[in-house]
C-alpha cells in the first residue's frame, strides 16, 4: 500500500477464498469508518501519503472497501492495519469487528462462524495474562505507571488513563452488550458449537481432522496409507 508496485513485476492474484474471510471484514470496516468520519478516498489516499510518503491513487481505496462485496478479494498486511488506524483514529481491534449479519456465517478456511471473531477481538481472561507478560518484558508491569511518561511526551491531553485496566472494563461491557443484543444469534452458534463437538466425540480428534482435510468426494486415507 506504500508503494505502487510496477505492474510487470506483479505476481498472479491468489485464489480468491470461498466465502468471507478476515481480509473482507477488514474491506467493511475501512469503508464503514471512512464513511462514518465523513472522508472520501482521496482524503484517505493524502492521508495515507502524509504518513509514508507515498501517495496512493484514489483507486487503491477503492479496492479496499471492495474487498467486502466485489469479486476481487483485498489483502491486508499488518503495517497496513497499523496505518488505517492512524488515519482513522479507530484501534487496530475495529477492522475485525464483524459485519451485521455475518454472525452465524462460515468464516473461510476456519470451519468456524464470523461470530467468533469477537473472542479473538476480546480475548478471555487467561489470554489477557499473557498480554501482562508481554507489558511485563517491555517493563509495564503497572500499566497505569506508565501514564506519567506518556504525559511528558505527549502532553496531559492525549496521555490515556490506565489503558490497560479500562480495556479490561471495556471488554466486561462489550461482552455484556453482546449478550443482551445477540443471544437469539449466540444460541445458534452455541448448536454450531455443540455439532462440532458431537463430530469430535464420534469420529475422535485424528478421525475428524482426516475427515476434514478432504474434499467432498475424495477418499480419505488411512493411517497405513498415508
Amino acid at each position: 500500500m506504500v508503494r505502487p508496485r510496477k505492474r510487470h513485476s506483479e505476481p498472479s492474484p491468489p485464489p480468491q477464498p470461498s466465502g468471507l474471510d478476515v481480509n473482507a471484514v477488514v474491506s467493511y470496516n475501512v469503508k464503514a469508518i471512512r464513511e462514518r468520519r465523513g472522508m472520501t478516498q482521496q482524503a484517505v489516499a493524502d492521508q495515507l501519503a502524509q504518513l509514508t510518503g507515498h501517495q496512493l491513487p484514489q483507486a487503491s481505496i477503492s479496492a479496499m472497501e471492495r474487498g467486502f462485496d466485489g469479486e476481487r478479494r483485498r489483502r491486508f498486511d499488518a503495517h497496513e492495519l497499523y496505518l488505517l488506524s492512524v488515519v482513522f483514529d479507530v484501534p487496530i481491534a475495529y477492522f475485525f469487528i464483524p459485519p451485521p449479519g455475518t454472525g452465524t456465517a462460515e468464516l473461510a478456511d476456519t470451519r468456524r462462524p464470523v461470530a467468533e471473531l469477537w473472542r479473538s477481538l476480546l480475548g478471555t481472561e487467561s489470554q489477557l495474562d499473557a498480554v501482562d507478560a508481554r507489558l511485563t518484558e517491555i517493563k509495564i508491569s503497572d500499566p497505569g505507571a506508565s501514564d506519567d511518561v506518556l504525559a511528558a511526551i505527549f502532553g496531559p491531553g492525549n496521555a490515556a488513563t490506565n489503558w490497560h485496566e479500562h480495556f479490561r472494563t471495556w471488554r466486561k461491557h462489550r461482552l455484556r452488550e453482546i449478550e443482551v443484543e445477540y443471544g437469539d444469534h449466540l444460541d445458534e452458534v452455541a448448536e454450531f458449537l455443540a455439532e462440532f463437538a458431537s463430530k469430535i466425540k464420534a469420529l475422535g480428534p485424528a478421525g475428524y481432522l482426516r475427515s476434514t482435510s478432504h474434499r467432498a468426494g475424495e477418499p480419505v486415507l488411512d493411517d497405513k496409507e498415508a
